[in-house]
């Protein structure tokens, strides 16, 4: 990962598996505007606010919420592209579940302004393989 642009990707993704809200925030825009394949109320996150609001809905619903990256890539078009498998245990049911996902990021003066997250299937020809 040589492109500066992947770095505060990485930096996020990481800080959500440490649950480390404080380095979350240092590599979100102000106007940061996150939506999450598996948010707890199904709406986007917007501003710092936003995401601190994140972090306690996951806490709130789940004992565990790691992040696996398999890749971070910059895209032509000046974006990043995040793919990673989401590791997460219910707080109630304790029922371990996966989910394989992507992000594509818009950056803004080097920080998370936007993300469009895309969930991966596999062998449903839907997605890749």
């Amino acid at each position: 990962m040589t492109d500066p642009r992947a770095a505060p990707v990485l930096t996020f993704a990481n800080a959500i598996s440490r649950g480390d809200l404080a380095t979350a925030l240092e590599v979100c825009h102000p106007e940061i505007e996150f939506l999450s394949v598996l948010a707890v109320s199904g709406r986007a996150y917007l501003g710092h606010d936003g995401v601190r609001q994140y972090f306690e809905d996951v806490g709130s619903a789940w004992a565990e919420w790691r992040v696996e990256v398999h890749s971070v890539e910059p895209v032509l078009d000046g974006r990043v592209e995040i793919t990673m498998t989401m590791h997460f245990r219910g707080k109630e049911s304790g029922a371990m579940l996966s989910e394989e996902t992507a992000h594509i990021w818009t950056l803004r003066d080097g920080l998370l302004l936007r993300n469009e997250p895309i969930r991966v299937t596999r062998g449903s020809g839907s997605g890749p393989d």
